[in-house]
């Protein structure tokens, strides 16, 4: 009942940091993205170089983040993200210039990289047996997240005008280092597992970067990163050019993201009952056949069906894939491979628009670039059913009275 107890604080203060690192640390730039662009008087180019510095922060880091997490512990490195987005969030709040903004959001991306990876290997180590739906509740704080940002925009641009986002910005600097305070009071590092401790010379080559079973996982994770952002980049045109007005699209899409909130902790915690595997070959058969639906059938209610399945499992396949990339290897080496397959997760990302455009204007219409998504997620299945074993399952009872750090 004690270790229940403290689970689903744990999970509280866990999605409270989600929430500020990758809700308003990555995903609420898209939304205040308009106001600082009218505000600061910058380009097209610009405002969208910002978006992707963010991006190149974190993945500067992710790597290094998993390995300083396996050496020194990862409590200090979830602390000092939460400031970095601290501190990224003021100097967005006093940004005069295209450069002080930059600064900021990459400020922001490092942040991220350095809160997300390491509270994962927190709540994997502590709850070993539930963490599929322990890192499913993380990333639903990424949808919380963009919800409320989504959701105050608005009402901050109507009450402080042309300064609507500037403060915007420092309500998520000040909620950032509120959530800092909670995690260091609450939040402790997981026990050190036996297996590695005091071995020296480990290659982290063999037992990580090469590891048969984190290539796989890493290698279906950026097809699924592949695909994934083709229908979120695409699908509301999608919607458009078959004939729904510009509310319903909005709604339609909106659907699909309250969703998503829920798909991480569901999936996870019936992945964490029937199995990782089977969970994973059930999401991405679930979420290729939600995308062929409205191919087929382009009405209103297929939309509707589609963005609501979509919604549904898309965001359970990224808790799966994570919750397996740890699985792979000893506790002990589980940040450096999130970190790892992270990387071949975020180069799907970067083909994925670009591509999925290519194809929509070569091939006659968007239905190309959503047959591509389809495409990737059959891969993806088919290489699905041969993952193994969670390798160190055997590891986590054995380190389960050992202090912690």
């Amino acid at each position: 009942m004690k270790q229940r107890k403290r689970m689903w604080i744990y999970a509280i203060v866990s999605m409270l940091i989600t929430i500020c690192i990758s809700g308003f640390g990555r995903m609420a730039y898209g939304i205040l993205m308009p106001y600082m662009r009218d505000s600061l008087n910058l380009s097209y180019q610009q405002a969208g170089m910002l978006g992707t510095s963010t991006a190149v922060g974190y993945l500067a880091m992710v790597l290094l983040v998993g390995i300083m997490a396996s050496k020194w512990g990862s409590k200090p490195l979830v602390v000092i993200g939460l400031l970095l987005l601290a501190g990224g969030c003021i100097i967005l709040f006093n940004a005069g210039s295209y450069a002080a903004s930059l600064i900021g959001m990459i400020m922001l991306g490092v942040g991220t990289a350095f809160g997300y990876t390491p509270l994962v290997n927190i709540v994997v180590g502590w709850f070993p047996n539930n963490r599929g739906m322990m890192i499913g509740l993380l990333l639903s704080g990424m949808g919380l997240g963009t919800l409320i940002a989504s959701l105050i925009a608005p009402i901050f641009n109507i009450w402080f005008d042309d300064y609507g986002w500037r403060y915007l910005w420092l309500l998520f600097g000040v909620g950032s280092i509120l959530t800092t305070l909670v995690a260091v009071r609450i939040l402790k590092d997981p026990p050190v597992p036996l297996s590695q401790k005091g071995e020296q010379g480990v290659s982290l080559f063999k037992e990580v970067y090469f590891h048969k079973g984190v290539l796989l996982v890493a290698f279906i994770y950026g097809l699924i990163g592949f695909a994934y952002l083709i229908p979120q980049s695409f699908f509301f045109s999608y919607i458009l050019e078959a004939g729904v007005n510009e509310k319903n699209a909005g709604d339609i899409m909106a659907l699909g993201g309250v969703m998503s909130i829920f798909s991480g902790p569901v999936w996870g915690a019936v992945s964490d009952n029937i199995g990782r595997k089977l969970s994973l070959c059930i999401t991405i058969f679930l979420g290729g056949s939600s995308i062929l639906i409205p191919i087929f059938i382009p009405v209103l209610s297929s939309f509707v069906i589609s963005q609501a399945l979509w919604g549904f499992t898309f965001v359970g396949m990224l808790s799966l894939i994570q919750a397996l990339s740890t699985e792979q290897v000893h506790q002990s080496y589980a940040p450096i491979a999130l970190g790892y397959v992270t990387i071949y997760f975020a180069g799907g990302q970067i083909l994925g628009p670009g591509i999925g455009g290519l194809l929509t204007d070569k091939l006659g219409g968007i239905s190309a670039a959503l047959w591509l998504c389809v495409g990737l997620l059959a891969m993806a299945l088919l290489l699905a059913p041969r993952l193994k074993h969670a390798a160190a399952a055997d590891d986590f009872e054995e380190a389960a009275e050992i202090p912690s750090r």
